[in-house]
């Protein structure tokens, strides 16, 4: 079996990510940092701990908080436009995905002036120098954007775009589970399914490797166990600290080995009803996981079934009940209907999904008709 792994981002599993990240900017010149998150990291008070360290240490960063859920071309170029004539050395990034997706951008960017970002999503343009290094610190347990070489971000019409680069490795991640403390009861729910997706599919791709399936089964372990608590018992610190390193590691092992139908259904999906991705991935996850259930090959199955915790003699079938029973720990929808689908719209998504890249390493084959025979099923 030929597999290549490469991952040459810093990661820093932290109790104080203020701390690390003056320690990882030493060498930065004090007015050479561009700060970037979102006003709602801003209004939660997130942000201060890790500015004030900043400016304790005689930094004096550039902060951009005007980052959008779903950010575009035109949201990038916002965050290029405040720098001023500034000579920026390093871009920090503080939030979701959002946040991390546009660091990524404008480190690229910063790294090569003459750039055309939609060019290069649109695969008119190549990357021939290297970006800023960009710190990402992670402020949900979820996308793992902080250790994928892919960066999506929509084109200047609102049409996501991912750039998928070795290049948009950041050269650092900080995980931190204190600065996931104050999120939301339902956002950790949405977040955490999100990363246990990311490693079921990871580890039923059909380009999952030896390496990769350390990541996703160790995710997978701690997601299980302690995503439940997370959501009931968001100030037990130990379960936000396990929940971020098992969405980190969750995030590692689908951007070496793939994702699957559940992320090719989820995109057409939630661009239709626009939905939140993880609350879109969470209930797609039933009825694809039943119809991947027949196609799971033994002995991949004996150590899935193990990580999520099922009884030695349960069988693929149960997979659809196990994540139905999960979802209403979670206090979430089991059936798409609860989401906004409607039958008349299936064969469009359905035909949408079969041109997403990801479906081809499903763990079972998917065409127009398995597409529309899991939505029908998940209604």
């Amino acid at each position: 079996m030929s597999f290549s792994f490469y991952f040459p981002t810093k990661l820093i599993f932290s109790e104080d990510a203020a701390t690390d990240l003056v320690q990882e900017l030493a060498s930065a010149p004090k007015d050479g940092v561009l700060f970037l998150t979102d006003k709602g990291i801003i209004q939660a008070g997130i942000a201060t701990k890790v500015l004030d360290k900043l400016k304790q240490a005689s930094f004096q960063p550039i902060v951009f908080d005007d980052i959008p859920g779903n950010p575009n071309v035109p949201d990038v170029k916002k965050a290029l436009s405040v720098i001023e004539g500034r000579q920026i050395t390093h871009v920090v990034a503080l939030g979701g995905g959002s946040v991390l997706d546009v660091a990524k951008a404008v480190g690229l960017l910063l790294g090569d002036p003459e750039l055309d970002y939609e060019e290069v999503q649109w695969r008119r343009q190549p990357i021939k120098k290297a970006p800023l290094p960009v710190i990402g610190i992670p402020t949900t347990a979820g996308t793992g954007s902080e250790v994928t070489h892919v960066a999506v971000v929509g084109d200047s019409k609102g049409f996501k775009m991912g750039v998928l680069n070795p290049a948009m490795f950041m050269k650092c991640a900080i995980i931190d589970g204190n600065l996931m403390l104050s999120l939301p009861p339902q956002l950790t729910a949405t977040t955490g399914m999100d990363a246990l997706v990311h490693s079921i599919e990871a580890f039923l791709s059909k380009k999952a490797n030896n390496i990769s399936d350390l990541y996703a089964l160790s995710a997978i372990r701690g997601i299980v166990k302690w995503l439940p608590e997370a959501y009931k018992n968001g100030a037990n610190l130990e379960a936000r600290q396990q929940m971020a390193m098992a969405a980190t590691l969750a995030g590692i092992s689908f951007d070496q080995s793939s994702l699957g139908l559940v992320h090719a259904l989820a995109g057409p999906l939630c661009g239709t009803y626009h939905l939140h991705h993880g609350l879109g991935v969470a209930v797609l996850l039933p009825a694809t996981l039943e119809f991947d259930a027949p196609a799971i090959p033994t002995e991949r199955w004996d150590l899935l079934r193990d990580a999520l915790a099922l009884p030695a003699d349960a069988k693929p079938e149960v997979l659809g009940d196990f994540a139905r029973d999960l979802l209403k720990t979670l206090d979430m929808p089991t059936h798409l209907s609860e989401v906004g689908l409607e039958a008349e719209k299936i064969p469009a998504i359905a035909e949408t999904a079969t041109r997403m890249a990801m479906i081809g390493f499903n763990v079972r084959s998917a065409g127009l008709e398995d597409c529309q025979q899991v939505l029908e099923a998940g209604l």
